[in-house]
């Protein structure tokens, strides 16, 4: 009796915390057109082109390939490369608008600078690191995305912004400066900067933007970054699930605030990282060394982002009279991705102060039964 009063209240407890935490979201029912395998070989030919330092050829062969990608997918596509200098070494932003014609503006984003220093490795810290997944991934899946959308873009009520970011890995961690006296994120605060130059403010309005940062690696799972709008982040979270991808997605994610390209955009509209913990994460543990390498990139995990990014584009901007799709649009709400902690620890005192009296009276009967 006792086992089938705790069985029942526990399946309630475990019905209230999904309860708490689910989302309305239910994606339109689309073809995924997303080719991980495509992705995998744009990651292997910015890897082939060498290491991507701010200031470097290398850098600027990095740049005329994401160039000549585009070319491919139609020869008039529209990009602007914006120059800039840090501590003299001149650094190179690039953009590429599909979809001009639409007013509301979706940027999608990825830094494409490797490090200049594996300021985490044990020995030969001073080497540069491949930057595979850091951040080779990102970019490789935009490049995909800019090919599938193009294909899709009358369908598509929205303007698309493809945005490369440089001189975002050089700030110092536990190991040092990836190039001595840099910040974190030096490119997009150029690019924000000069962001007035790039669109008309008069006649168009940013929607959102999604920043891709680690995608790749093996034994993927994203974190709920906070200082992302969490209406958006909940919103590509749950979009992810219903594809399937439960544990890359997870309903009781890793919590951390991460300094990252989106804070630059953060006063002006709403954001989102998607990204990984990086930090002390036993399945992924080469960041900032020189095994952030090919060996440890997955098609399955470059999949899964390409495919959630694909959906919510989809979900939000696909125009059918038939897309009854509802989802946290306009995303200006932080809504409190739930902290699931906290409600983990609320309903297990909850927990205790039902099954406690119950198992007292129980017992008692118990024992009266036995010795009355």
């Amino acid at each position: 009796m006792l086992f089938l009063n705790i069985l029942v209240l526990f399946s309630l407890f475990s019905s209230i915390l999904i309860y708490i935490t689910s989302n309305t979201v239910k994606n339109i029912d689309v073809d995924l057109e997303f080719n991980e395998s495509n992705v995998y070989e744009y990651v292997e030919d910015q890897l082939d082109i060498g290491f991507r330092i701010p200031g470097t050829s290398d850098s600027r062969k990095c740049v005329d390939y994401f160039i000549s990608k585009f070319i491919e997918i139609d020869s008039n596509f529209t990009y602007i490369l914006q120059e800039f200098s840090i501590h003299s070494t001149i650094c190179q932003n690039l953009l590429f608008k599909l979809n001009e014609d639409e007013d509301n503006i979706i940027i999608l984003g990825a830094h494409y600078d490797s490090r200049a220093k594996a300021t985490k490795d044990s020995e030969e810290n001073d080497e540069p690191v491949p930057g595979a997944n850091d951040a080779a991934s990102g970019c490789a899946v935009l490049i995909e995305l800019a090919d599938i959308l193009y294909n899709h873009k009358s369908d598509l009520d929205c303007q698309i912004w493809f945005v490369f970011f440089d001189a975002e890995d050089q700030g110092k961690d536990e190991g040092g400066y990836g190039i001595k006296d840099w910040d974190w994120c030096e490119g997009t605060k150029e690019f924000v900067d000069d962001i007035d130059n790039f669109y008309n403010s008069d006649e168009e309005d940013f929607d959102c933007m999604i920043l891709l940062d680690m995608v790749g690696g093996k034994d993927l799972q994203f974190i709920n970054e906070q200082y992302s709008t969490s209406s958006l982040l909940d919103e590509l979270f749950e979009v992810g699930r219903q594809l399937g991808y439960l544990n890359e997605f997870p309903l009781f994610p890793t919590t951390s605030s991460i300094v990252d390209d989106h804070l630059a955009f953060i006063e002006d509209m709403p954001t989102a990282d998607l990204i990984i913990n990086f930090w002390n994460n036993p399945n992924w543990p080469y960041h900032h060394t020189r095994d952030d390498n090919l060996s440890h990139i997955s098609k399955r995990s470059l999949e899964i982002t390409g495919k959630t990014i694909e959906q919510f584009i989809y979900n939000n901007y696909f125009d059918d009279l038939n897309n009854d799709y509802e989802g946290n649009y306009p995303w200006e709400e932080d809504i409190s991705f739930p902290n699931i902690e906290l409600i983990t620890i609320f309903i297990s005192l909850i927990a205790i102060s039902v099954l406690f009296p119950i198992t007292y009276i129980i017992r008692r009967k118990h024992n009266k039964i036995e010795f009355g």
